[in-house]
């Protein structure tokens, strides 16, 4: 890597020292209240707000902007779409709508635990424990190398370190207050860390459009850098630019519709916030929060930063910019380019370069303490407390779960100390590592026939064949094609194992029901139920439908909204006049039917309770005229 010469002052110290011993008084402060039960610890005692919920996940997904600056000046617009926004743009609103209630409605305390709440048997037992280390060991452990390695390819142009010692100094940082106060601590961490990098976003910028002396020069300069399809907004892409293609973006839009599934989205971290929710409302809004902070309001900096970059930095070449050439005429990787930039205006105020290392590594650290409390979740929830020592004291679960926690920071800092080629990591992670398990996002929760051996096949399978398809095979391009035989061999091979097993015996079926109350596939269950006088299924067809015009909204809202982003970075403002009436109509096409049925839901919830509560449990029928 290619060093810049430069040396922190005494202001930078004191920004960045500042910021860690804020971050430290954060898991002081909320300690207590962490350490005085294993669910405090790992959900927050259920008491997360919705503005907490998603400032902390967007602050999960985010850095200080240098990966997405870099991602954008090596693929445009285009390569967003491909790694990120176009299936972000679905799964988020549907997570909101679907997934989210779910999950606060099961009242688990991990995803794992899902597991035996969904199944029966010593089977589901035994493999919810599996489950518990497989997802902390290989999805958990190899997110934090991944974010390691590209922590330090971010900041090694600045401070010249590698990438051991900034993991240890950074990462031990996080660590110790991740090990204090658990996801509580780490949730109300996350909210001024996106602050931090928000902000320190648009100061570079600033400095930027005073170089160039308007944000219209910095457009006007960087559009001459790359030929006309790098800046194409709305795929597919056209010309020589073939990150998406048709059939790619066909492969995008299917992955969208099941990222509900991916252990790093809608059933990873985010479900766990769900789970931490004060109520099934706030798990609702603070997921629809974290889309809007996610796809818009994080990236009203960034995207300006890329086209800064671009015209600063000219490419070796232009049709493959994945390296950049310096004023010097030296050659680089153009993974350096944030960090070449920062350098660039370090000295235009004290303690700004302090300011931005704080940026990269609230962006860091973010990511770190949130991998840290839910990959140790698994092991204490699901493995530990379940199998090896249940019915201990709530102490030991902490105590355990915090060195789960320092085991997995050793075994990240090595994986992140052989990771090479950082650009085949981010495909693999965002990409690939997923996409065999997730077809159960679908069938785990709207058919009622699925049995644990489909589960078992798509968890099991999922990261090898991903790492054999991408790195061993390298069957990378068109994306379309890994990504199709990894989630046909996902889904024909879990719903063929299904057909193979028993279902579920119908109590626990009628239980798990009743308590999720799932849309889909689920008739001789909601048959059964309705004829006991437990349910009402012209009210959950209601629900359904309304859900279903929310979702409709919130996609188009999500993708109207990053479109105009898109539009307004390149100051195309005809395009952007008339996709503002589109992000409105949306916006109230989501709003409108999800109050509704929030509505609805509490009524029905209501009533089951009163059905519950009835002496000897007697069923009685709904009102039927609530609806």
């Amino acid at each position: 890597m290619a060093s810049v010469s430069f040396s922190l002052e005494l202001a930078d110290w004191l920004v960045l020292g500042l910021y860690l011993i804020s971050m430290l008084a954060v898991g002081i402060y909320f300690s207590k209240r962490a350490s005085q039960s294993a669910d405090g610890f790992l959900i927050a005692d259920r008491n997360l707000p919705w503005w907490v919920i998603g400032f902390s996940n967007v602050s999960t997904y985010s850095d200080a902007g240098g990966a997405w600056v870099w991602i954008f000046f090596f693929g445009g617009f285009m390569y967003l779409n491909k790694i990120a926004w176009i299936s972000w743009s679905i799964w988020m609103p549907l997570v909101c709508i679907f997934w989210a209630k779910m999950w606060r409605r099961s009242q688990l305390v991990t995803t794992g635990e899902l597991i035996e709440f969904r199944y029966s048997g010593k089977v589901a037992g035994w493999f919810r424990g599996f489950y518990g280390a497989y997802a902390c060991l290989i999805w958990a452990v190899v997110l934090l190398g991944y974010g390691a390695s590209m922590t330090a390819q971010l900041l090694a142009p600045l401070v010249g370190w590698d990438i051991l010692t900034i993991t240890l100094i950074f990462g031990g940082i996080t660590l110790a207050y991740t090990l204090m106060s658990g996801l509580i601590g780490a949730a109300y961490n996350d909210v001024p860390q996106f602050f931090i990098f928000f902000i320190a976003s648009f100061v570079i910028l600033y400095f930027g459009i005073q170089e160039f002396g308007s944000y219209e020069n910095i457009v006007e300069s960087a559009l001459t850098q790359r030929p006309a399809d790098f800046w194409q907004i709305i795929p597919p892409s056209s010309g020589d630019n073939s990150f998406i293609d048709p059939v790619t973006l066909i492969a995008i839009i299917i992955m969208g519709l099941f990222m509900a599934g991916s252990p790093f989205a809608g059933e990873g971290w985010a479900a766990q916030r769900f789970l931490a929710a004060r109520n099934e409302r706030h798990a609702v809004l603070g997921q629809m929060f974290n889309a809007l902070l996610s796809l818009v309001i994080r990236m009203l900096p960034i995207l300006p930063l890329g086209l800064l970059a671009i015209a600063l930095y000219p490419a070796v070449d232009p049709a493959q910019p994945d390296a950049m050439l310096l004023p010097s005429g030296q050659e680089i990787p153009s993974v350096e380019v944030w960090g070449h930039m920062v350098a660039r205006y370090g000295d235009k105020a004290p303690g700004f370069i302090g300011l931005l290392l704080a940026a990269v590594l609230a962006g860091y650290m973010s990511t770190v303490d949130t991998l840290l409390q839910w990959g140790s979740a698994f092991i204490i929830n699901d493995l530990y407390r379940r199998h090896i020592r249940p019915e201990q004291s709530q102490q030991e679960y902490i105590w355990v779960t915090r060195l789960v926690m320092i085991l997995m920071m050793i075994l990240a800092t090595g994986l992140a100390l052989s990771i090479q080629e950082i650009g085949n990591w981010v495909l693999f992670i965002n990409a690939a590592m997923i996409i065999p398990a997730l077809p159960l996002s679908w069938l785990r929760w709207f058919w009622w026939r699925f049995n644990v051996w489909g589960e078992i096949f798509a968890i099991i399978i999922s990261a090898p064949l991903a790492y054999i398809v991408w790195f061993v095979l390298e069957i990378r391009e068109p994306f379309w094609y890994p990504a199709g035989i990894l989630f046909s061999a996902g889904l024909l091979g879990s719903i063929c194992l299904a057909f193979l097993g028993k279902p579920e015996p119908d109590d626990h079926l009628k239980k798990f029901y009743l308590q999720v109350q799932p849309p889909g596939l689920w008739g001789p269950i909601r048959s059964e139920l309705e004829q006991e006088g437990l349910i009402n299924t012209q009210t959950q067809k209601r629900e359904f439908r309304l859900d279903l015009l929310a979702a409709m909204g919130g996609i188009s809202l999500c993708l109207s909204a990053t479109f105009a982003l898109f539009s307004a970075t390149l100051l195309q403002w005809g395009t952007v006049s008339w996709l503002l009436p589109v992000i409105l109509l949306s916006g109230v096409l989501f709003y409108v039917p999800w109050l509704k049925s929030n509505q609805l839901a509490a009524r029905v919830a209501a009533d089951l309770k009163q059905v519950s509560d009835l002496p000897n449990n007697k069923p009685r029928r709904p009102n039927q005229t609530q609806a």
